[in-house]
């Protein structure tokens, strides 16, 4: 069907919605599910495979960081080449294929603890030879079936040859409370506590906590370093997918940009969903049909279902992009970011948005220079955006640590998957939620005491999460992590794009993206798992909380020992304690002044709408509102 205009809409539940945006909703909704069924578990993954805590930060710090170094390439190819579409859908095979292969690479399993029967006092574990694994899945079954001259199912011929089978244990069941260090991982086999063990026969081997598995510490590392180049390589190739996605979403609604948000939001649900679905099927896969030491005591988990329903919502989200629209109009990936920050600038109020311009000196010139960087950290050169900027890049280590050690940290204290799916949901429900009030509270405080409140409340939560011996009592500090989070990236985005010159604009915002998610998540899974692995997870946390508190309090007084007195924008300079918010006043503005009344104003504008040209709409309407309020 179509609308008035000749567009065409879909009909669902009495809702009428655009088609083109419509499918988007669906392409978050698949993609965003498709990373919340694995990624977040990649951590609990690598700790079963044997890894520290500090590999395992490296592995998923790494993706960040690849992701951003990797910008400036893809948005010059895209540029050039301007095919949009081919290069989508190639990222999202890219992640499917990537995926496949770090699902695909696990050290080999040598040997199991086994249980020594009681009438033994002088030992109670030793090593044994893991059972026969048949690798190739089903496929390799049938083989083993059909060419190995058997006509016995190969699970039970791989039991009748193994009579210590019922015996095997998770030696990590064998620690008490007190020698237990929640976050450090793996336990390496001493004599002390295997007693048939000698590290000139057996080399160094490791068993991870939560599984039964022994494997051989230079395995471990060979796999560390193949997922390493994997993990590069998938980030490296798929990194356009999701800029490129975005700029399909804009272009669908470039008549309302406001609905973007909008629509982003579908991330949330389907990252939250897929993550409570897949906690609830984990706790039912710890049946493996091919384990080298099956035990019926144990909490090892079966992850080979999320990289299953990871490439099966992927192939989902690669056939709704198919069905994307491009033009030749449509921004590289290096421009969407910018782009996506300004759908909301018209939430900010006109006199906070008029103080924190005023705390900017407004460089004067561009011309043949405008697209430099340099220029663009010249112009936000002050002690306040600094000071702003490292409060961004702090509160992005502390979700990097979080999204990496949190359920790393949980399952060591009695966490479940179940409550890993609980807390997703409840963690993404608080985004949500926040996302439509935000802005009520930045109007109401200005972005940078809402900045402080993000410290503060951080500073709070991890010192809570370092105490807490109950994984339950975790949730309450879910919901405050969900609206953290989403407070600081909404404060953040719009705060960059109110502050940075017109012709600085494009590069304060990349230089923010890279800030929290770049060097902010990369650092924060790289440099917490690092010290993860020698302290643990609870004083990690604490270190942080500390963190959040000296930076909060150090800005606080750097803010108020500086004063920026004669620095003036537009109607003047506003100071913290002389402004009300609530009633705007003596702030003349002759138009509204917003970013997106550049595409809301003519549809020659709108069909405009992120072109890369010397007459770009969203610089003209800054402009024009810059000019008539000086």
């Amino acid at each position: 069907m179509e609308n008035h205009v000749g567009e065409r809409t879909v009909n669902i539940f009495g809702k009428v919605f655009p088609r083109d945006a419509f499918i988007c909703r669906l392409f978050y909704l698949s993609f965003f599910a498709s990373f919340g069924s694995l990624f977040p578990l990649l951590a609990v993954y690598f700790k079963q495979l044997g890894m520290t805590a500090a590999q395992a930060g490296f592995l998923i710090g790494s993706r960040p960081i690849v992701e951003f170094l990797s910008g400036p390439f893809w948005s010059q190819f895209a540029s050039r080449f301007r095919k949009q579409k081919l290069l989508l859908l190639f990222s999202l095979g890219s992640l499917v294929l990537f995926t496949l292969g770090i699902g695909l690479v696990q050290p080999v399993t040598p040997y199991c603890i086994v249980y020594v029967p009681e009438g033994n006092k002088t030992c109670q574990t030793m090593l044994a030879p893991a059972g026969k694994i048949i690798r190739g899945g089903a496929l390799g079954m049938l083989k083993e079936t059909l060419v190995g001259g058997s006509t016995k199912p190969a699970r039970h011929r791989r039991q009748t040859q193994s009579p210590l089978v019922e015996k095997i244990i998770d030696l990590s069941s064998f620690d008490s409370e007190e020698d237990t260090v929640a976050g450090i991982a793996p336990e390496y086999i001493t004599r002390e506590r295997v007693c048939n063990y000698n590290e000139d026969n057996y080399g160094i081997l490791v068993s991870p906590p939560h599984s039964t598995r022994v494997y051989r510490q230079p395995a471990v590392e060979q796999a560390f370093m193949l997922l390493l180049i994997l993990i590069c390589l998938c980030e490296f190739f798929s990194s356009p997918a999701l800029p490129l996605a975005d700029a399909a979403t804009l272009h669908a609604v470039r008549d309302n940009p406001a609905e973007f948000g909008k629509i982003r939001l579908m991330a949330s649900v389907g990252w939250g969903l897929a993550m409570f679905i897949m906690g609830i099927a984990l706790d039912y896969s710890d049946t493996f049909r091919n384990h080298p030491c099956p035990a019926e005591n144990t909490t090892e988990k079966n992850y080979t279902l999320c990289f299953v329903m990871c490439v099966i919502f992927m192939l989902a989200a690669m056939g709704l992009a198919s069905k994307f629209k491009f033009d030749d109009d449509v921004p590289a990936p290096g421009e969407v970011h910018g782009l996506v920050m300004d759908t909301r600038e018209a939430e900010v109020s006109h006199v906070v948005a008029e103080k924190a311009r005023a705390r900017v000196t407004q460089s004067e010139g561009g011309g043949g220079s405008e697209n430099s960087l340099l220029l663009a950290m010249k112009a936000l050169a002050s002690m306040h955006i600094l000071l702003f900027f490292i409060s961004v890049v702090v509160m992005g280590g502390g979700a990097g640590l979080v999204f990496s050690f949190l359920y790393w940290h949980l399952q060591d204290i009695g966490g479940s998957p179940v409550l890993f799916g609980i807390l997703s949901v409840v963690n993404h429900a608080s985004e949500i939620i926040t996302y439509f009030y935000v802005f009520k509270l930045i109007n109401k405080y200005g972005h940078v005491r809402v900045m402080y409140l993000c410290l503060a409340v951080n500073f709070f939560r991890f010192m809570a999460l370092s105490i807490l011996d109950n994984p339950w009592m975790v949730l309450p500090l879910q919901v405050l992590q969900g609206a953290c989070l989403a407070t600081v990236w909404s404060c953040a985005s719009s705060y960059i794009s109110l502050v940075a010159p017109p012709h600085a604009k494009q590069h304060a915002q990349y230089a923010l993206q890279v800030g929290y998610h770049g060097i902010g998540k990369g650092i924060g899974s790289i440099v917490g798992g690092s010290v993860i692995s020698v302290i643990g997870s609870r004083t990690t946390f604490v270190i942080y909380g500390l963190i959040c508190l000296v930076t909060c309090a150090g800005s606080f007084g750097l803010n108020k020992l500086f004063k920026y007195e004669g620095i003036k924008y537009g109607a003047g300079n506003f100071e913290e304690e002389d402004m009300d918010i609530m009633a705007p006043q003596g702030v003349p503005m002759a138009r509204d002044g917003k970013i997106t009344d550049a595409f809301n104003s003519t549809t020659v504008v709108n069909a405009n709408y992120g072109a890369i040209a010397q007459e770009d709409p969203t610089q003209d309407a800054y402009d024009r509102y810059v000019s008539t309020t000086r």
